[in-house]
């Protein structure tokens, strides 16, 4: 093999390496924010707990936390903008993501690859902040409002009302299994798509 052969065969070979199982495998950073006084949203830890068994990071934080946590959302944006970063709340939790979200824009920080919304109690406009939002809430619960998609917001959005599901109600929709499987689904399809070519940062050029 002559040298410029075997320099090509190398090269292949790092490529295959950079876009193989182990790179769309990386993890995602997941931030879920409990609602009222901390003991209305324990789905949230439940969640957490399936989604550290999917290999994920996953922390569980009360709303108090909320401004402390932004600052440091924004701070990892910016230091680590090809990080799949995931923000879920309910409750009062969820009113915190969106404003999260909203602060993320603000800031010019990358933004967040999903926020996933349960239940949120304060009418909020989304701004922007991220790439999809998904709003699972109940009109007819007596608690939940949609978001509403501001102009400036270019993402995937959805509001999904699940007023017609029977055996749901403000206190236990973020403790539905089958809507946490859709959640970790739609975790699984953020971080394929932070792996994908598109998302990564371009190769340094050839010397």
């Amino acid at each position: 093999m002559t040298p410029i052969h075997r320099r090509a065969l190398l090269a292949a070979i790092a490529g295959l390496a950079a876009t193989g199982p182990a790179a769309a495998a990386a993890p995602a950073r997941i931030y879920l924010m409990r609602g009222l006084f901390d003991v209305f949203s324990l789905g949230m830890d439940r969640l957490a707990s399936h989604l550290r068994r999917e290999g994920h990071r996953a922390t569980v934080l009360g709303v108090a936390s909320a401004d402390a946590l932004t600052a440091e959302i924004i701070s990892r944006r910016r230091a680590m903008p090809e990080e799949t970063m995931v923000v879920i709340g309910h409750s009062l939790g969820a009113d915190a993501a969106i404003r999260i979200a909203n602060r993320v824009a603000a800031a010019g920080a990358a933004p967040l690859a999903l926020v996933v919304t349960f239940d949120p109690t304060s009418r909020q406009e989304l701004r922007g902040g991220a790439r999809r939002v998904v709003n699972l809430y109940q009109s007819n619960n007596g608690w939940a409002v949609p978001v509403n998609r501001g102009p400036a917001f270019a993402g995937r959005f959805a509001n999904e009302d699940l007023r017609d599901a029977s055996g749901i109600n403000h206190l236990n929709i973020d403790k539905i299994g089958a809507l946490h499987r859709r959640v970790i689904g739609w975790v699984a399809e953020a971080v394929a798509e932070g792996a994908a070519p598109s998302r990564r940062a371009p190769a340094a050029p050839r010397r």
